[in-house]
């Protein structure tokens, strides 16, 4: 009798234990199914002010006062969606805390104006560059020490910077190395591990000024961005010209691809444009354009954006931040701005051999 009953509590007590299992299992299951809301950060310049939103429904979760500078700028957020970035165009890198306790802001003085500003795939470091003054040295910031550790004089002037996935750093410049001709490049570049930078010896040029680079999920291609309406198309490890269009607008001023790197999307001076994109080879077709209000041009700085989903595209519309649908162009929405200097979503590297993410992987097709 007395096994009888000690066997009957064995037998309970393991059912127990297993339905818990069972229980942390659909749990987890379920936080998988249903995300958290995905976060997009916005750089309003005629406003002075730093907009946290949800991208899932496009509306503002927090507002900041901005340092005040010459051009509120560039913008990135950590991967953990924790925190957030901003350039000012006045020697400031802001940190911006997004927890849901609220979001708070502080700075940091740099060597050159922050005009551009690109966070590293492994998000150690920040690296600013000086746009198209004179004398300013790439800037590369520690983000756990929150202190300037590096900098890199490499040319007269630094007009913009640019992380590829696998860690090659994009950086173009207008003057070089020596006044007299202009060199109008873009150079790859690697940080080592304490933040130092070095020329990797690669130079591609359209024979236009540049005034950005962007890499393709990757780390196989991308393309260089000109302010004479052009694009130029490359292909890595060893940088090399590929192709060349031209765009319906006077000026590129930024670009993104999506999350597998077969679609293009292009903000110029006037027009939003979205360009089939191999990123094996780097060839480029023109699938759609809009027609857009007119966009500061600034050197560097993300005024186009794509939802981590892939589903909605975000681009500067003067007076707005314009919402548009990636497929065909159309609006779709906006969010309330003054002039959209930068706009961004949560740092994703792709790792060489990983499969691409976004809507692909959901099972919708990707845009």
């Amino acid at each position: 009798m007395f096994g009888t009953q000690h066997g009957f509590e064995w037998s309970r007590a393991l059912r127990e234990v297993l339905l818990l299992v069972l229980l942390g299992a659909l749990l987890a299951a379920a936080s998988e199914r249903v995300p958290a809301a995905a976060l997009g950060m916005l750089s309003d310049d005629a406003a002075d002010r730093i907009a946290v939103f949800n991208a899932d429904t496009d509306l503002v979760r927090n507002e900041l006062e901005a340092e005040p500078g010459q051009a509120l700028g560039d913008c990135a957020i950590r991967s953990d969606e924790r925190l957030g970035f901003s350039s000012n165009s006045s020697s400031l890198l802001s940190f911006i805390d997004l927890t849901e306790s609220g979001a708070t802001l502080s700075s940091l003085p740099i060597s050159n104006l922050g005009v551009d500003m690109a966070l590293s795939p492994d998000e150690e470091f920040l690296v600013a560059a000086g746009g198209g003054a004179l004398s300013q040295p790439l800037s590369v910031v520690d983000i756990e020490r929150r202190e300037e550790i590096a900098l890199g004089n490499f040319f007269l002037d630094h007009t913009s910077a640019e992380f590829c996935d696998d860690g090659t750093l994009l950086v173009t410049t207008t003057h070089g190395k020596r006044f007299g001709s202009a060199d109008h490049a873009l150079y790859d570049a690697r940080l080592d591990g304490t933040g130092q930078i070095r020329l990797m010896g690669g130079r591609i040029s359209s024979g236009a000024q540049p005034n950005n680079g962007v890499c393709a999920p990757g780390s196989r291609s991308g393309v260089m961005l000109d302010r004479a309406g052009g694009l130029t198309s490359f292909t890595l490890p060893a940088l090399s010209r590929s192709g060349h269009v031209q765009t319906r607008g006077e000026t590129v001023i930024s670009a993104v691809f999506n999350r597998d790197g077969r679609r293009l999307y292009v903000r110029t001076s006037h027009t939003v444009e979205a360009f089939d994109f191999d990123p094996a080879t780097g060839a480029m077709a023109r699938s759609w354009v809009r027609e857009a209000p007119l966009s500061s041009t600034f050197y560097g700085m993300d005024q186009i954006a794509i939802h981590p989903h892939g589903d909605k595209l975000y681009v500067d519309g003067g007076s707005e931040l314009m919402i548009l649908d990636p497929l065909s162009g159309g609006r779709s929405g906006s969010i309330s701005a003054g002039d959209a200097t930068g706009v961004c979503f949560a740092n994703r590297p792709q790792r060489v051999g990983q499969p691409a993410g976004g809507s692909a992987a959901r099972g919708v097709a990707a845009p």
